[in-house]
């Protein structure tokens, strides 16, 4: 696979409205493991990283529940189950209503990378590089305008502006890579 780095983000402690964690307060993963979890299963890209921070910090993690559904996640801390581990655009718009609160993590700092990939022996048809096209778009849209909370220590790429096709490899001729 031929991929570009579109940004890093971290994951967060999700928690109860009343729980008040705040998006400006970073809380530990020691912290956030002190409480019953709500997590996808065994396996799941997240809880591998989940699981790694713990193993990191030697923490004991008591997990209530297993769901890969964010959203079920998200309905089961709301119903008292305790806490989950989410990327922040998961959450972003509920703790903007109140709805739940969140903060990135910390202690270990616990990170994915979003990419966008393409198989690298083949040219991408035109479907698939107008999704690409649309899906960076999105992407970047959600992050300028606050959707999508990231660390701003981490760089964006492409940057916040106009995409660049030939950059991302998407205007060449032949097989094309992004």
């Amino acid at each position: 696979l031929n991929g570009h780095l579109l940004l890093h983000e971290s994951l967060w402690a999700v928690a109860p409205a009343a729980d008040g964690l705040s998006p400006k307060q970073p809380v530990a993963f020691s912290t956030a493991a002190d409480h019953p979890l709500v997590l996808p299963t065994s396996g799941h890209a997240l809880r591998m990283l989940i699981d790694d921070a713990a193993a990191r910090t030697g923490a004991e993690m008591t997990i209530s529940v297993q769901t890969n559904s964010m959203q079920v996640q998200k309905q089961l801390v709301l119903a008292g189950h305790g806490w989950t581990i989410l990327p922040g655009v998961g959450v972003a718009d509920d703790v903007a209503k109140g709805v739940l609160s969140a903060a990135p993590l910390c202690e270990p700092d616990v990170t994915r990378a979003i990419v966008v990939a393409a198989p690298r022996t083949t040219r991408i048809p035109p479907a698939m590089e107008a999704v690409a096209r649309e899906l960076i778009r999105q992407v970047l849209a959600a992050v300028a305008d606050g959707r999508w909370p990231i660390d701003e220590s981490q760089p964006v790429t492409p940057p916040l502006a106009p995409l660049d096709a030939g950059a991302l490899g998407l205007s060449s001729p032949g097989p094309r890579a992004f």
